[in-house]
Order: C-alpha cells, then structure tokens, then sequence
C-alpha cells in the first residue's frame, strides 16, 4: 500500500486453486499491484495459500506451478495446502491450522473447493469471509453435484461478491440473500498490450514481425462447454460460404476438456487447414496483437477477462449477448453481440467488422473509452479496499446465514 496510507492493516488471506494463473488470480496480482500507488483507503496485507499436490502438475519448487511463481514474484506472501487429490479432507485440518497460525481479518475464496473447506472447516466463525462467485461450468454430471453444494457453502459468507447482474440473481434465487451480493466486474488497463502489438502469429504457431498475411479470428479461454466453441468452427464455415475471398483463419487459444470434440468438429470442417487450437499459453498478448477481431461464442458467461482484453487492445470485438457481456458492451457501440448459438449470425457479424474498416475503428475507438471510464484497475481496486474495511470493521456475529448460531 502506499506509505501515505494510515490505519490499521487488514490482514486478507486469499485461497487461489490450479497451477496457471487464471482470471481471479490475474485479478489478485494487479490488484496488489495498482492498491499500492493509492493514496486513500485502508492498507492490506496480502497473503496467498495454494492447493499444492506432488506430482507433474503441482511442483512444490514452483518451477511447474504457474500460480505459485506468479505470487511469488509479486512479493506475496505464499503458503501451501498440501493434499493428496481434490477435496482431500486433511485439508481442513491443515486450513485450520493455517488460519490459526496467520490470524488473518478477512478470507477471501474464489472457486468451489475454496468455499466448501471454508464453510466445513468453520473457519468463517473465527474471522470474515469474501466469497467470489465467477459462474459455474456444466462439464460433467459430478460439476452439477458441485454447483449445488457450492449454493450451500455460499450461505456463509459475509459477502458475495459475482461477476454480473444475472449471476446475483441466479444466487439470491437459490437462497443466499440479496442483500450480501455485490457485483464487481472485471477490470484491465488499457496499456495492457504494452509492445507486443508488434508481434505476429501465424498459421503455424510461429511469431514473426507483423506483415501482410491472413486475417485472425481469436478465441480465447477455457475449452468447456459453456463457452461454445463449436459454435464458433460452425461460424467460420458459414464465413467463407459468404465470403470466399477472405483469407481468414481461426486462432483458439485455451484448453479444457472440450478439447478432443472441438478437434473432431475442426476435422470435419472444410476450413479444418485455417483452424488452430494453440492450447494454454502463459502470455496470450502476442495473439491478440495477431488478432483482426476476437468472437467469444459463449452460452453463459461472466464478466469475461477474454472481452476486455480485447477492448483494451484495440481488437473489435464479435461477442454473444449473455451474462454479463451486455453489461460491459453495448451493440453497435463497442462490439456487434449476437444471440447465442447461432453461427450464422456470428458469421455475418464477423463478416461485418472485417469488411468495413469504419465500423471496425469506431467499435475500437469507443470501447478503449469505455474501459478507461468504467473498467480500470484502479476503480477496480478502490471497490475492494472501501468493501474490505467495512467487511473487517462489521461485527463478526452478524456475517453468514446462521446468524443465530452466533
């Protein structure tokens, strides 16, 4: 924090899950990051505990573990969980043990697994709880078991904090009471891209200085289901069926386990030679510095960190109207939203911003404006210091849904 701040410090201990740094994790970092230039609001202490297992995924050096080298390098203090498969019930003891041990004022949790072992462990009865609510996936019959018993640790918390509008109602409609959820975008700073701008992708895979080549349709996130994908390789034979002239091919940059069906629709599609799954990559700049406009196919989402990377980086912006995207773009202003599950109008709207370079720069034009006025890091981060001081000073007898319990 700055030095300028004054006042006690609220100690927060954030529960981060995977080995990659993902949209929460992202969000951490330049949280930490941008908190320490403000000169008002409460000074917080950081610290970080990541699930860590011994095998090719979870390295304890953190040599393989992302998320862990991440924390580290921003100066966090880290301290690791060590379980021997998911919701291994050891972890409560050892949470136990870690809470007592670090006094912390606030927990901070931001995925299922974080928020069950918190409400079981009961660790929320000795000090505040901040749950982040990111939306849930339907990847498998045991997820659906998930989501539901995530609605029930999400009774506790003192507050909710989720990604948009018809999240917070989907909650309150499933018990947890309005009055503890807020909703919070997502932010990003608009010189995010910094200089990677002069970078190119190819087919291939391979950078190289930017010159004349194909044009790039980006996708970038989690192969899973809700993200639609599919839709997207069905978009970009409708494309060429309406404009066969248009060199253009697909870039999706991610992986999950919609993988392998994605790889069977790439290989029936007629364009399959223009279609790319790059995988997960640490540093996704490069791809949307190769980008000439970036399609987000998704049935549900949030508030996608995959949308407002490209509207800092100056990429227009093709997107399906759910969730919270509406909320963050507006039609025709700062991105063409199309209604979901529907290739054709994807395809025509691709179509759109590649062929008129007009639209195409006022759509950039007008989303950088709307990022620099309502999605920066630094408004972003003075929610979250006003919400931790009122969150540390509220009496800890009033938070969660057994209040009588008190």
């Amino acid at each position: 924090m700055s030095d300028s701040s004054s006042g006690p410090v609220i100690r927060l201990l954030v529960l981060l899950e995977g080995a990659t740094v993902s949209g929460p994790a992202k969000n951490l970092l330049e949280f930490c990051r941008v908190s320490r230039t403000l000169e008002v609001g409460p000074r917080v202490e950081v610290l970080v505990a990541v699930f860590i297992r011994e095998d090719e995924h979870f390295a304890i050096d953190g040599r393989s573990n992302e998320l862990l080298a991440a924390a580290k390098a921003a100066g966090l203090e880290v301290h690791c969980l060590h379980e021997r498969f998911p919701f291994d019930p050891q972890v409560i003891f050892s949470l136990r043990q870690l809470v007592k041990r670090l006094t912390p004022d606030i927990i901070q949790t931001h995925f299922v697994k974080s928020h069950f072992l918190v409400r079981i462990s009961r660790v929320w009865r000795r000090c505040r709880w901040i749950a982040f609510h990111h939306g849930y996936t339907t990847d498998a019959w045991r997820t659906a078991v998930y989501n539901q018993l995530d609605r029930w640790s999400l009774r506790a918390p003192q507050q909710v904090i989720t990604v948009c509008e018809p999240f917070k109602r989907q909650l309150s409609s499933r018990g947890i009471p309005a009055s503890r959820i807020r909703v919070l975008h997502n932010s990003i700073s608009l010189d995010w891209l910094g200089q990677s701008r002069e970078i190119q992708v190819q087919p291939s895979g391979r950078r190289s200085d930017r010159s004349d080549c194909d044009r790039v349709v980006l996708a970038v996130g989690r192969l899973s289901k809700e993200k639609a994908l599919d839709d997207l390789v069905v978009a970009m034979d409708k494309l060429h069926q309406l404009r066969p002239d248009f060199p253009v091919q697909l870039l999706i940059v991610g992986e999950g386990p919609e993988r392998k069906r994605l790889e069977r629709g790439i290989r029936s599609s007629r364009l399959r030679e223009r279609m790319k799954l790059v995988g997960h990559v640490r540093d996704v700049r490069p791809y949307y510095a190769a980008a000439s406009v970036v399609a987000i196919s998704s049935s549900s989402e949030g508030s996608p960190n995959a949308l407002l990377e490209a509207m800092a980086a100056g990429v227009p912006v093709v997107a399906t109207s759910v969730g919270g995207i509406p909320e963050i773009a507006t039609n025709g202003e700062t991105a063409l939203l199309v209604k979901p599950h529907n290739p054709e109008a994807m395809a025509s709207a691709i179509n759109l911003v590649l062929s008129n370079a007009q639209l195409s720069q006022t759509l950039v034009c007008n989303a950088r404006e709307r990022i620099k006025r309502q999605h920066s890091p630094k408004s972003r981060a003075r929610f979250l210091l006003q919400l931790y001081e009122e969150t540390s000073a509220a009496p800890l007898c009033e938070q969660g849904h057994e209040v009588g319990a008190c």
